[in-house]
């Protein structure tokens, strides 16, 4: 395959390649929505207590603080819950936030509402904002209210659960968004077999204030102008080669059988006719029948002629052996 023909299937493959450049580039967004974080917040809620008890030989004291032992229903007269609740932010903002409170009792199907409050948790302009509540729990009275209740129903529970459960809500301002925010913060203190067990004295939850933002991307209109000006490259570049090698094919059209007769005329003396075709070895092309001639005259060598016809068309090759090299010059005629 001659090179000229290399070059226009390589070009018609760049032509292929820029085509779908441009509409992978069509198909590209200039812009998307993205998630920013534009602040963040922290939120911590905890429970801590001191029981007053009766005087007793297990503890030796009268009071017991969180974590220094179980507390017994027999000599536990009240217990004291403290809740504190903190909302941080990351840079300067505002909180307006609300607490309120639910304390329940149950027995396993009942529920009664001891009591219900609300607070207002406030803060402008600064970093974080807090507030406190206690609850003064009277273990008798509620372990007989609950019995109470139980021998109403004529049903009897095997524990009893005093609940508190402050509920923040409210919203969260930082860097100009605005955000909601609600927190569930129960403590549970559970009456069965004689002891009280408390649980969920702690609760911490971190989050962050988002914002959408629109994103452009620049390179896609670069990346489209480049594909454009690529194909139209390409397309150009493989018109100019069809158009040569249409141009050099046509100025190759076969000779007449009379214009070769008459090519050669003045040469038979040093033509010689053989019946096979140049040996292998070196071959070099000869482009004008002259430039063969001027080979043979300054070598001293004769011409030697090789003619294939068939129907519709005659092959004919000419060439000069020099040891191992062939000078070529070749011809086909078709009939019209």
């Amino acid at each position: 395959m001659r090179l000229s023909m290399l070059i226009v299937i390589f070009l018609a493959l760049l032509v292929v390649f820029s085509v779908y450049s441009v509409v992978y580039a069509q198909g590209l967004s200039t812009q998307t929505q993205s998630t920013v974080t534009v602040g963040t917040y922290a939120f911590q809620g905890t429970f801590s207590y001191v029981a007053t008890l009766r005087p007793n030989d297990v503890y030796n004291s009268t009071t017991l603080n969180q974590g220094q032992g179980p507390l017994f229903v027999a000599i536990t007269r009240t217990i004291n819950v403290t809740y504190t609740c903190t909302i941080s932010l990351g840079q300067p903002g505002n909180v307006n936030a609300e607490t309120s409170y639910l304390v329940t009792l149950s027995g396993g199907v009942w529920n009664k509402t001891l009591s219900q409050s609300s607070q207002s948790n406030q803060q402008t302009g600064g970093g974080s904002a807090a507030t406190s509540k206690s609850f003064l729990l009277n273990v008798s009275q509620t372990v007989a209210l609950a019995k109470q209740i139980g021998t109403e129903l004529q049903y009897a529970s095997p524990s009893y659960l005093i609940q508190i459960k402050p509920t923040e809500s409210g919203t969260l301002t930082e860097a100009g968004r605005t955000v909601p925010v609600y927190f569930v913060t129960p403590m549970n203190l559970t009456i069965a077999d004689g002891v009280i067990t408390p649980s969920g004295t702690s609760y911490f939850h971190q989050g962050n204030i988002t914002s959408e933002a629109i994103v452009t991307y620049g390179s896609t209109d670069t990346y489209r102008i480049v594909s454009y000006v690529a194909l139209a490259a390409s397309l150009v570049f493989l018109g100019m080669s069809v158009y040569y090698v249409l141009r050099i094919e046509k100025k190759k059209e076969p000779l007449a059988t009379d214009d070769i007769g008459t090519l050669t005329r003045p040469y038979r003396e040093v033509i010689a006719s053989t019946t096979s075709v140049p040996p292998g070895g070196a071959q070099i092309s000869m482009e004008r029948w002259e430039d063969l001639v001027r080979v043979a005259d300054t070598l001293g060598k004769p011409i030697l002629e090789f003619t294939d016809k068939g129907e519709g068309f005659a092959h004919y090759v000419y060439w000069v052996l020099d040891g191992y090299s062939t000078y070529v010059y070749e011809v086909t005629y078709r009939s019209k």
